[in-house]
């Protein structure tokens, strides 16, 4: 029969319960609400309530002594209220139990998120490799954490605080899809799809001046890592950064002194001729045997690669260490490729020449593009050993020249 539990009341029951194994005691004051007791010493709370299904279920509340009398009435009352919406607060319980022992064995994470992603789309992806670096780099306190415990502000949090805001930017940038592809799939809330990028992206106009190149270059063609010689083979060639990244030396024709980029940004390929410095570059960049002479380079070995052979990956450590060592700052990779562009605006060349050797898709008239990459290979060609000699001259220390065009 139910009574109004007091402590007196509980104090009573706990001394005959050893003698009984096992009690449960109902409050009058609130239908529903038990104590269970047992002659262990476990002082339980639960509700007893019919659930939207019309079956009886029992939900724990906590335990007694910790939960008073008042607050396991007030903890019952808000249990009922919530069981009347829909909730299952035992099934809840489970699942998040659920939850951490996936975690544990590396389940249901935000890093096998990402794995999974990987192998159903994001491995088909040129961009994968940087992408899953930069939210790794980024977002790494979350990696091993239950993706489904993860609420928008914690990611938000992380984003904003990160020093580098355009990194944080790009690393939110490259998530959201994933977190939207993940929510379709109800492998996460749909809200955290909500994170917003702390900066936004800007178009960049830096150029290094002729002075910044002239204490950086000879640092590039002294730097023993791999890194800075593919930086300089980029100015030379005004190649992206991830197009000279994965240069292989089957695609470098020396004879007809010319590297072909199998598949551009464009979905295209593009043919680079190679001015006397680029071709003298690549020389240092084969291979020599324990004697010292120069042997035929695998044609699938990357040219610029790590000490395994490794496509290189950490640009922004390195370009920060070849900055360090120049006196320069604040330029990335992609910076030397306006650098190039604009020396070659200032000496004259011709915006289409410019256009087609930046590989740019539209080249005045789009119909013509295609074509005229091909019919300006030669101007091409001419334009970027000037370049290669313009640089060659600012390392040198010369004094700048202003060439004269023909007809000019």
């Amino acid at each position: 029969m139910p009574v109004r539990l007091t402590e007196t009341a509980i104090q009573a029951a706990a001394k005959r319960v050893t003698t009984v194994g096992r009690m449960d005691l109902a409050d009058a004051g609130l239908p529903g609400l038990r104590l269970r007791l047992t002659v262990k010493g476990s002082r339980s709370w639960v509700l007893a309530c019919r659930d939207t299904l019309g079956r009886m279920r029992r939900f724990p509340l906590g335990e007694y002594p910790t939960m008073g009398v008042a607050d396991a009435r007030a903890a019952a009352r808000a249990m009922r209220a919530e069981v009347r919406k829909g909730a299952d607060p035992v099934a809840e319980r489970k699942r998040q139990r659920a939850i951490g022992r996936q975690a544990r064995e590396g389940i249901g994470t935000v890093a096998a998120l990402l794995d999974l992603y990987a192998r159903q789309k994001g491995s088909g992806l040129k961009s994968w490799a940087e992408c899953r670096r930069r939210i790794g780099s980024v977002f790494a306190p979350f990696l091993k954490k239950p993706i489904a415990t993860l609420k928008v502000g914690d990611l938000q949090l992380q984003a904003d605080g990160w020093a580098a805001a355009q990194s944080a930017a790009a690393a939110v940038r490259y998530l959201r899809p994933i977190l939207k592809w993940a929510a379709q799939r109800g492998y996460s809330a749909p809200d955290l799809a909500q994170i917003t990028p702390p900066a936004t992206v800007g178009r960049r106009k830096r150029i290094l001046t002729r002075e910044e190149l002239a204490t950086l270059l000879p640092v590039l063609r002294a730097s023993s890592r791999p890194y800075a010689p593919a930086l300089r083979f980029m100015l030379l060639t005004l190649t992206r950064r991830q197009e000279t990244a994965l240069a292989r030396w089957r695609y470098v024709n020396t004879e007809a002194r010319t590297w072909t980029i199998p598949e551009t940004k464009n979905g295209e390929p593009h043919v680079v001729p190679l001015s006397q410095q680029a071709m003298d570059l690549l020389r240092s960049r084969v291979p020599t045997d324990d004697a010292g002479n120069r042997k035929q380079p695998d044609p699938s070995a990357l040219i610029f690669a790590t000490s395994t052979g490794a496509a290189i990956g950490n640009w922004d450590r390195e370009t920060k260490a070849l900055q360090e060592a120049s006196g320069t700052q604040g330029w990335t990779r992609h910076d030397l490729r306006r650098t190039g562009a604009t020396m070659l605006g200032e000496m004259g060349e011709l915006p289409d020449i410019i256009e087609a050797a930046l590989n740019h898709t539209s080249i005045r008239s789009p119909l013509a593009a295609t074509y005229n990459r091909s019919r300006y290979r030669p101007q091409v060609a001419a334009a970027l050993q000037r370049l290669a000699d313009a640089l060659d001259g600012i390392e040198a220390g010369a004094a700048q020249v202003v060439p004269l065009r023909a007809g000019a």
